[in-house]
């Protein structure tokens, strides 16, 4: 899994080449992406203010007032 920006992302779930399995690219992927990164997170407040923070910035965009 890898996230190329854009609210795009790249999964391959396959064990190699040749097996048969998961791959997708963009919007879709990104939302695994994202929903995997949330499982590894250890604590729930944690993740609560993860997906608090990838909502808003969905919403309203990122804040670059402090760059």
């Amino acid at each position: 899994m890898a996230s190329v920006g854009s609210y795009k992302a790249l999964v391959d779930l396959r064990q190699s080449k040749e097996a048969k399995g998961l791959s997708l690219a963009g919007f879709l992927s990104w939302f695994i992406w994202r929903s995997a990164y949330l499982t590894r997170v250890v604590s729930w407040r944690n993740r609560f203010y993860a997906a608090i923070n990838w909502a808003t910035t969905f919403v309203f965009g990122r804040d670059i007032s402090r760059i």
